[in-house]
């Protein structure tokens, strides 16, 4: 016959392998949520090198920049998959589709995402680091990425994401940058100078 003592685990034993499995857990949870966040912006850099080409392609192809928002209801604003001009009117010389799925937020899911040909300064990027904005651009707009994300995006992009002397030096320069959008911060990525 067995004693009580070998038919189980004791209540101390219990919360010691708990103990350990969360200090296990603790420790592993910032590294898993780093890797999500680095294969994210990752996907981000990878989507837009595609947006650059496909773009160029329907530049190319149209003399136009291509509007682009895959949550429009409206095929207008959905160019580089529909040949729609508006007003049941095609896009002259249009080659397409020029994605071959449609466009997504690779940060947050079910995000924003806008492409358009612009000048507003809002959107406008400083190529040359010379502090002013380098005039009109075709750029990509992705709402809901932080700071933090943005300096990735950029240190992978224009390499300087490592700068963050001067008030986020790197947010200033180059084809990537962020601004404050009502409740979350946008990432814009200059595509093109038009």
């Amino acid at each position: 016959m067995k004693s009580s003592r070998e038919q189980g685990f004791t209540l101390l034993e219990l919360v010691g392998v708990m103990a350990v499995i969360a200090t296990i857990g603790a420790l592993a949870a910032p590294r898993i949520i780093d890797a999500i966040e680095d294969a994210r912006v990752t996907a981000l850099v990878m989507q837009v090198s595609d947006l650059k080409a496909n773009v160029a392609g329907f530049y190319a192809d149209t003399g136009r920049w291509p509007r682009h928002i895959p949550t429009h209801p409206d095929t207008r604003y959905r160019q580089l998959l529909h040949n729609d001009a508006g007003a049941n009117v095609q896009i002259s010389g249009w080659q397409g589709p020029y994605l071959e799925s449609e466009l997504n937020n690779p940060i947050v899911d079910g995000g924003y995402v806008d492409l358009m040909a612009t000048s507003s300064t809002q959107y406008a990027c400083d190529l040359d680091a010379d502090g002013a904005m380098d005039g009109a651009f075709y750029i990509y707009r992705i709402d809901g990425v932080d700071m933090e994300i943005g300096r990735k995006v950029s240190n992978l992009m224009d390499k300087d994401g490592h700068l963050l002397t001067g008030n986020n030096a790197w947010n200033k320069a180059g084809r990537v940058k962020t601004y404050s959008g009502g409740n979350n911060t946008i990432l814009i990525v200059c595509l093109a100078k038009i």
